[in-house]
């Protein structure tokens, strides 16, 4: 039986929550707490499956809450109950990722349906913790004041929030939007939330822009560590000493995806004789990003399109189901300004859970609104199939 944990410091609001949640009890079990610092013990003596939080607490307020959660129970999922007052703060929330919202006020179905659809993505892998990107939006979104001590293998920093914007940002010997683009970049990060002073203002971009550059370094470290790796696992073995060499621990345990960089990234090339092309990516059914292909200069962020894109074709695949109609493969999205595509080729039986020995991806790609998509459906089913063997479990 799973355990969900219900935060919120209005005693009638929780309790009336956990009534009518009893209707679900053979599904999962409620567990309440008035603010973080009870919720925090209650992580530490109790199993906790999914976390269902408010963010407006006293004593330990939400974002402390979620610090302490994203640093010590990184694989729970988080569903956070918000009022959010205007459209645009409702569509910045939709791009936290793992974080989940539910707007006051709840709806009891509503909130049993995403607390199931939640443990049962947990279950099969499809949902982890809440990233530090994630923690910045909301952050942002909540218009608070605080300064965040970031650690990750042993480094160490800070970033500093006033009424949700991003002041200033410091680790070793960097400040500013430098030290910012650093930290965000970390992996496996550990969240610690403060009050701070008062602090000068050294960062001019938003913090949007802020984590969009991020996210473009990361990947550009990551593809030059990966080609790196795929050119010393081949001049070792060319060599024929693998185990003389400095880089034989290294070049035997290569995994395929790493081995496999450069043929996926020319496969992904093709697309790009499309008129309209505008970019794509392969995601895992989650929304991780597996490899990337973006037209230089573009003003569309490929990552996040494809996160919302690959949302789309989940609750596309799920609506066919429950229509009786079969799993769905493709949907295209006729905007204004751009044609996406997303297709899913999933070799398993399952329709949302990847099996060993199968590859399960989802492919998005971008177009003009003026591009020919008779000819990219067609591209798009013949190169899925051949990324298939690369992204085999």
């Amino acid at each position: 039986m799973k355990n969900v944990l219900i935060v919120d410091d209005e005693t009638s609001f929780i309790m009336s929550l956990s009534d009518g949640l009893r209707a679900y009890s053979d599904s999962f079990n409620v567990f309440t707490s008035e603010n973080g610092k009870e919720a925090e013990e209650l992580l530490k003596t109790i199993s906790i499956s999914l976390v269902v939080t408010d963010l407006k607490m006293p004593v330990m307020d939400g974002f402390e809450l979620l610090a302490f959660v994203a640093s010590n129970y990184p694989k729970i999922p988080v569903i956070v109950m918000t009022a959010f007052g205007t459209p645009d703060i409702e569509e910045r929330v939709h791009m936290l990722g793992a974080v989940q919202y539910i707007e006051k006020p709840i709806d009891f179905k509503e909130l049993a349906a995403k607390i199931i659809e939640a443990l049962n993505a947990a279950s099969r892998g499809f949902i982890s913790g809440i990233t530090l990107p994630s923690f910045l939006q909301l952050i942002e979104m909540e218009r608070k004041t605080c300064k965040l001590s970031v650690r990750s293998h042993g480094e160490e920093g800070a970033l500093y929030f006033k009424n949700g914007e991003l002041l200033d940002a410091e680790t070793g010997t960097l400040r500013g939007e430098g030290a910012a683009c650093k930290i965000i970049c970390w992996d496996d990060a550990e969240i610690e939330i403060d009050v701070h002073k008062k602090r000068s203002k050294s960062i001019g971009s938003t913090l949007s822009h802020i984590l969009m550059e991020s996210f473009r370094i990361k990947d550009e470290k990551n593809r030059a560590f990966n080609e790196r790796r795929a050119e010393n696992n081949s001049e070792v073995w060319e060599n024929g000493d693998a185990k003389g060499s400095p880089f034989a621990e290294d070049s035997i345990n290569l995994n395929k995806k790493e081995i496999n960089f450069m043929a996926i990234q020319d496969k992904l090339k093709e697309f790009a004789s499309l008129e309209g092309f505008g970019g794509v990516a392969v995601f895992t059914p989650s929304g991780e990003s597996l490899a990337v292909l973006e037209v230089t200069g573009s003003k569309t962020n490929i990552k996040e399109v494809g996160v919302l894109a690959n949302n789309v074709l989940m609750n596309a695949q799920k609506a066919s189901l429950d229509m009786g109609t079969g799993r769905g493969q493709l949907v295209h999205v006729e905007a204004e300004h751009a044609n996406i595509i997303v297709r899913c080729l999933n070799e398993g039986t399952d329709p949302l859970k990847s099996q060993p020995g199968k590859s399960h991806i989802h492919l998005v790609l971008v177009l003009t609104s003026d591009a020919s998509i008779g000819m990219a459906k067609m591209k798009v089913g013949s190169i899925i199939t051949q990324l298939a063997e690369d992204f085999r479990m």
